[in-house]
């Protein structure tokens, strides 16, 4: 690939296709029982099957059949409550599978996914559930969706094969049976509010499952949608003010964290997450552009004031970048703690360096990811150029050498984490962290290094088979995340001289990422296939890069802006909790920065492609 640098001139999201366009697409959540495949491998009609476990002290499950989404599934009960006894084959095991023949021996060849309805019978049981796919000569390859047992309502979940393990043994011209394990996990779930107690961890239950079919997503297919051009937004200047009042009103007025922002209002202990206080800024910075207020502006300095503080300072090992997030310890911020060793409690200090892997003998970045996450430190970037561009900076030096030395931390990262031998270039494993430190170099005008960066998350991450960006870079790295291959994605990718791409991308996102709430009262877009529940923050990334759908999801995010109290203004992660399967996504019902910023930049502009008159580009 040849890297060329040319000036083109960006053009707001808003102007490329017509309001009357956009309001013409709206999006059919993704259903079960909607039809929406092209192979059904099994209907579940019967219950027959062979039932396994680890040990005789685990229960066989009991299988039966019930109501569906659509006529007849099976009821998995399970009682995993016992273990596998110490001494035996299967210490400390607890599992339960049943195995089914198909009715047919079936061709998946042709298949990109797989398509399996799930429904869960305990809503305090959070078990990992295993999809199996078995061929004709004993091969298996499976796929583990962690604390899923405890979805409260039907879902048809997408799976790209190439998510299974050992896909590549399996014989996709001969399957001839599935298996629905259900394996005991400790400790998988997350709180919706950290000051509420973990919710219950109990160890049985029922696993609804019902139409497990495959389906080809390639582009062309039947059910792959085709995204022609980029969705605009009908401009809400009512829903866009209450938004950045919102936050204005959430600044931490006294203490450590003064002139910062809490990520989630609710939390006794504010997260002052470096994300958040970048996308707070970013909103400050164009709400003053938009209404003149003093008080934004005013708002817009604290808190880079504060950020400039935080940052790490030159001779420490990793001087330049930002801890991935405070809180308040007594008279002072905190940083995080450590991620290694796990039981560590040694908080993060700016010297972390790379940890060796006992397994692989390798080293990892760890601790460095959980101390200063690149993405994080990108975000900064981004925000701290708008402010520069802006003007209003009243000590303009300091706010030059802060972006200056964040995006040199970002540039000299790859060779720090030493990825030149695999992935020459990239930063993270993670496509998302490398797009967003792409960003946040070309906010920092870092050219160079961001063409290049920009080439390596093209090379690596591009996924030619269904013409989207991948969440990751490794072997089974092939899950749907709506901010990789529907929003910062196919930013990256029109930014990189790649719009019709970018366009593809996103036509494969609203191929698989419809989806509703759990009461069926919103209806938008997921975060991680599944989808299993409405993320607003992701729904309003999407409406912000110009997804498919974009107006009629945005007017549904709407109805959950809150009109009342201490966070009137502000958005909610969602209408519902929820946690778990690929990538185990986290969605809360609380109000926070990150759904009411993006609900704002939808209708503000996008700050990452704002972010310079000018981009780099690649060109092949």
């Amino acid at each position: 690939m040849k890297l060329v640098r040319m000036l083109v001139m960006v053009v707001l999201l808003a102007g490329l296709v017509s309001p009357r366009l956009a309001r013409a697409q709206t999006i059919t959540p993704i259903v079960c029982g909607d039809g929406r495949y092209d192979m059904m491998l099994d209907d579940f009609d019967i219950a027959t099957g062979d039932r396994y476990t680890p040990h005789p002290i685990i229960p066989d499950p009991v299988v039966t059949t019930t109501m569906g989404c659509h006529g007849t599934a099976v009821s998995i009960a399970y009682d995993l409550s016992n273990v596998a006894p110490p001494g035996s084959a299967n210490e400390g095991q607890s599992w339960v599978v049943w195995r089914r023949a198909l009715p047919t021996e079936v061709d998946i060849s042709a298949a990109t996914h797989l398509r399996v309805a799930l429904r869960g019978g305990n809503e305090n049981s959070h078990e990992t559930v295993e999809i199996k796919l078995g061929d004709s000569d004993g091969h298996l390859a499976v796929i583990s969706l962690p604390s899923l047992t405890d979805l409260p309502v039907w879902r048809p979940a997408y799976i790209d094969l190439r998510e299974l393990s050992d896909i590549g043994s399996l014989n996709q011209h001969r399957i001839t049976h599935v298996e629905i394990g259900i394996a005991r996990c400790e400790n998988c779930e997350v709180a919706d509010n950290p000051n509420n107690p973990l919710p219950p961890d109990e160890h049985t239950g029922s696993l609804l499952v019902d139409e497990l079919a495959a389906v080809n997503l390639a582009p062309g297919a039947t059910h792959r949608v085709t995204q022609s051009a980029l969705a605009a937004v009908t401009p809400n200047a009512t829903v866009r003010a209450a938004a950045a009042a919102a936050l204005l009103n959430q600044v931490s007025a006294s203490g450590p964290g003064a002139g910062l922002i809490p990520a989630w209002f609710p939390e006794n202990n504010p997260n002052y997450n470096t994300f958040a206080q970048a996308e707070a800024l970013l909103v400050f910075v164009a709400e003053y552009k938009n209404t003149g207020a003093g008080a934004y502006r005013a708002a817009a300095i604290t808190l880079a004031d504060k950020l400039i503080e935080l940052q790490i300072d030159s001779g420490q090992a990793q001087a330049g970048a930002w801890f991935s997030a405070y809180t308040i310890d007594g008279n002072d911020l905190r940083p995080p703690d450590r991620a290694v060793p796990k039981d560590a409690t040694e908080r993060c200090n700016g010297d972390e360096t790379m940890v060796p892997d006992p397994d692989t003998m390798k080293l990892v970045a760890s601790n460095i990811d959980s101390c200063q996450w690149v993405g994080n430190v990108g975000w900064a970037l981004i925000a701290l150029g708008s402010l520069q561009r802006s003007g209003i900076y009243p000590e303009p030096a300091n706010l030059q050498s802060a972006i200056h030395q964040g995006a040199e931390w970002i540039a000299g990262q790859s060779a720090y984490r030493q990825m030149q031998a695999t992935y020459p270039d990239l930063i993270s494993l993670g496509i998302e962290g490398n797009v967003s430190a792409y960003f946040g170099l070309v906010a920092a005008n870092h050219t160079q290094a961001a063409e290049k960066l920009g080439a390596a998350i093209f090379k690596f991450g591009w996924d030619d088979k269904l013409q989207r960006l991948r969440p990751g870079v490794g072997p089974a790295d092939y899950a749907t995340a709506l901010d990789v291959s529907g929003s910062w994605g196919a930013s990256f990718l029109r930014a990189i001289g790649q719009p019709e791409k970018a366009l593809a991308s996103q036509g494969y996102t609203a191929s698989i990422m419809p989806t509703r709430s759990f009461d069926n009262s919103i209806v938008g877009y997921g975060d991680i296939a599944g989808p299993w529940t409405v993320a607003v923050e992701f729904s309003a990334q999407g409406a912000a890069s110009g997804l498919y759908g974009a107006d009629a999801v945005l007017t549904e995010l709407y109805k959950l802006q809150i009109t009342s109290g201490g966070d009137a203004g502000a958005f909610p992660g969602g209408k519902d909790h929820w946690y778990g399967g690929q990538l185990s996504p986290w969605t809360t019902t609380m109000s926070g920065v990150s759904p009411t910023a993006w609900v704002y930049f939808a209708l503000n502009g996008n700050p990452i492609w704002i972010a310079r008159t000018y981009l780099p580009v690649v060109v092949k």
